[in-house]
């Protein structure tokens, strides 16, 4: 396909200065202009001293333009070889009938020349004299690039040679291509996609390389019919899907298209990060009691990702093995990210088992590297009437003289659950709960003292088998001084890989945690950034990084792990994961964080690390791009989302230091920034207000009187937010210490009984990652 830069026949050369540009358009007739004469041409040479009379008395006096005149027209480049064609134009007054050699510069470098004798009967029409044998067409071969190319006339006789004109044309040669797609296979991955060869219209190969090493490589000779829409000088046969084996674990694997024609490079056209699996992967594994008999129906899919083929699963009871059967059989739909697997990897086995209470497992057997893959166990019951099983999945979370134990529902096979019994020892107390509970707090324990549960379901036959476990109740007084400070932070070093993301954020929460002193409750803000909810994402603070939701989950959970490896005893945590109101924000981005961010944590946090408590953040400022509507939407969105805690931890620009109830900046007022750091939902919010400096305080005393003086609640003020550390970094701005912001702050709330509270557990100061 040709891409042409084109125009329409000029009306005189360009000339190197503006004056001598001013003076030929005076003096050099057009092609359009038929009615001038040849003797109207001008002279030019350094300074232009004459100008032409157009359709003036045959007396008038002309001087003569003794400089070669013309033009480039266009140019040109054919894809198939990467030459750009040149046209256009030249003659000169001093010899009309002689072709003039023209030359061609690229970027100021010779390139070749030709002899301007083409016949263009356009100029022979315009100038008559001279005749039509001026055009020249000038193929020039170029390298990929941008390129300024300049065609110049020689001149003859009287005059010196000059330009005329340029143009900047693209040169793809090499060639180029998508990874469009990569997906799990037998021992690897599959890359897909197209590349194309811009000089020709054959397939060319692609070459995949893990970890910079040679992998494998495939013609990309696919039918690919959008290609011929989207490419139309190329064919449709240029897709490709290459089958690369990759190693377990993490690995960077890019595409590269072999050069075939003027091009000088074989093109990088893609890289993937894949992270591999070597263990067998599978359903969660159906387990249950074929009507009253002692069969157990055990169903599901598993396959390893090392072989296409059937892998084996063993069934076991108790831990012991009952059951060997092959996972071959039709399963009802192809696993989602299993497609090069095929969909002949399902099992359904019975084992029959004696009258009793059974564990019952099934485990997938691991071919190659990797290890064999529990799919699921489940507590079942044999033979008849019974009581139920024990519940499952037994936590403890300590409070001050109290601990909240939390289970999942028991199974019974013939008569329903109709509650459970917790006993507490030492001491022997006993507590009944409903048949649909699956919680209970104890109270009156000693603070310091470590104490064991047992809980069983029971119904009208009995009661279950015992699940138990172990806590001690902790006391953390209430916070009348400054709080030891936390480390929060802008994270902006997330890089979307998972593996790397999951040990610097596992680090960063076990360093933090190790600073943190017993005896004291702590929330730490994880700032990420803005909200891209068309990529499904966000972009991290400060910076033009997009990381997606489930990478940034990925990454918290981390966080967390790393946190409780060296959390102290009686400092429980409130982790605060952040956006704010400067990209996307409106209802549906406030679902969005709840559901793909908060949630998926809090559930992660409540099964792993039971009694730290997850919250929402946004840093809602009057300065930032969303207006107040859409930021009152945006929270309005999250409560409705979750049940989780909402952390505000955002500015009042504007606002009064002295007075409630007025304006603040952007059309923002003190009353909607009283409803968005607490009236919105106040038993579920904690205010972590920006205190940077001594105003501050007193602007979120109003900002809490706002609400006090019309009947609402004071806003709970959780403690400061600072960023010393962040402005320290960054090296500029500024913030006063925490230790300061919080005595301005609680000093503040505390000057009037309608703003003051309790204590004010929290302190925490930013830094960058």
């Amino acid at each position: 396909m040709r891409h042409a830069a084109q125009s329409t026949l000029p009306t005189h050369a360009q000339l190197p200065d503006e004056p001598a540009r001013r003076a030929r358009r005076r003096l050099v007739p057009t092609p359009r202009s038929r009615s001038l004469a040849l003797s109207a041409l001008s002279a030019l040479g350094a300074v232009a001293v004459s100008v032409l009379a157009f359709a003036v008395p045959q007396a008038a006096q002309a001087a003569v333009n003794h400089n070669p005149v013309g033009t480039l027209d266009s140019a040109t480049v054919t894809a198939t070889d990467g030459s750009v064609t040149l046209t256009g134009w030249a003659i000169d007054a001093d010899a009309p009938k002689s072709s003039l050699r023209v030359e061609v510069r690229d970027n100021g470098a010779y390139k070749t020349a030709v002899i301007a004798k083409l016949a263009r009967p356009d100029v022979g029409q315009a100038y008559p004299a001279y005749g039509a044998d001026h055009g020249y067409s000038i193929r020039v071969p170029e390298a990929s690039g941008v390129h300024t190319l300049c065609v110049l006339a020689s001149n003859i006789g009287t005059g010196v040679s000059g330009p005329l004109g340029c143009k900047t044309v693209t040169v793809t040669n090499d060639p180029f291509g998508t990874v469009e797609a990569n997906a799990a296979a037998p021992g690897g991955f599959v890359l897909s996609g197209f590349a194309i060869d811009p000089n020709t219209t054959s397939p060319v190969l692609v070459r995949t390389y893990v970890d910079g090493k040679y992998a494998a490589g495939v013609w990309a000779n696919q039918a690919r019919t959008d290609l011929k829409t989207r490419y139309p000088a190329s064919d449709i046969n240029h897709g490709f899907a290459v089958n690369t084996p990759v190693a377990g674990g993490s690995h960077l694997v890019c595409a590269y298209a072999l050069n075939l024609g003027a091009g000088t490079v074989n093109t990088r056209f893609g890289c993937v990060q894949v992270n591999r699996a070597t263990a067998p992967v599978g359903s969660t594994a159906a387990i249950a009691r074929v009507g009253a008999s002692d069969a157990i129906a055990v169903s599901g899919w598993a396959l390893d990702p090392d072989t296409g083929a059937a892998i084996r699963m063993h069934i076991t009871s108790d831990g012991v093995d009952r059951a060997n059967v092959a996972a071959n059989l039709a399963t009802p739909a192809t696993p989602s990210g299993w497609a090069q697997y095929g969909g002949q990897h399902g099992y359904s086995t019975n084992v029959a088992l004696n009258a009793n209470e059974h564990v019952v497992c099934a485990v997938a057997y691991n071919v190659g590297a990797g290890v064999n893959s529990s799919q699921g166990c489940v507590r079942v019951l044999t033979s008849g009437a019974a009581a139920p099983a024990a519940p499952g999945s037994l936590t403890a979370v300590p409070g001050s003289n109290a601990i909240t134990l939390r289970w999942s529902p028991a199974t019974a096979t013939n008569y329903p659950v109709t509650g459970y019994q917790v006993t507490t020892s030492p001491g022997g107390q006993v507590v009944t709960t409903s048949a649909t509970a699956t919680s209970a707090t104890i109270g009156g324990l000693t603070n310091g003292s470590r104490y064991g549960f047992s809980v069983r379901a029971l119904n009208v036959l009995g009661r279950s088998s015992e699940s138990t476990t172990t806590a001690t109740p902790t006391a953390i007084p209430p916070q009348l001084t400054p709080a030891p400070v936390s480390t929060s932070h802008y994270v902006r070093n997330m890089t979307g890989n998972l593996a790397t993301d999951a040990a610097m954020m596992r680090t960063m929460g076990a360093t933090d945690a190790s600073y943190n002193p017993s005896g004291h409750s702590y929330l730490v803000l994880l700032q990420i950034g803005g909200q891209d909810e068309y990529d499904g994402g966000a972009l991290l603070s400060a910076t033009a990084r997009y990381v997606s939701y489930p990478a940034v989950v990925s990454g918290v959970k981390a966080y967390l792990d790393g946190y409780s490896s060296t959390q102290k005893a009686s400092a429980p945590l409130t982790l605060a994961i952040g956006t704010n109101n400067d990209v996307d924000v409106d209802a549906s981005a406030g679902v969005s964080w709840a559901r793909n961010i908060v949630n998926p944590i809090a559930g992660y946090a409540a099964s792993m690390h039971p009694g730290t408590i997850i919250a929402g953040a946004n840093d809602m400022e009057p300065g930032f791009s969303a207006n107040v509507t859409d930021t009152r939407a945006w929270l309005s969105g999250y409560l409705g989302a979750t049940t989780a805690r909402f952390v505000f931890n955002g500015s009042a620009d504007g606002c009064s230091t002295s007075n409630p109830g007025g304006q603040c900046n952007n059309g923002w007022s003190m009353a909607d920034l009283q409803w968005l750091s607490g009236g919105a939902a106040p038993a579920r919010t904690i205010s972590l207000p920006q205190i940077y400096n001594y105003a501050m305080p007193m602007q979120w005393k109003n900002i809490s009187l706002t609400g006090t003086n019309v009947g609402r609640p004071g806003i709970y003020f959780g403690g400061p937010l600072t960023e010393v550390t962040a402005c320290t970094q960054a090296g500029s701005c500024g913030s006063i210490s925490n230790v300061d912001a919080w005595n301005q702050l609680w000093a503040a709330i505390s000057s009037t009984t309608a703003t003051s509270q309790s204590q004010m557990p929290h302190g925490t100061d930013l830094r960058i990652n």
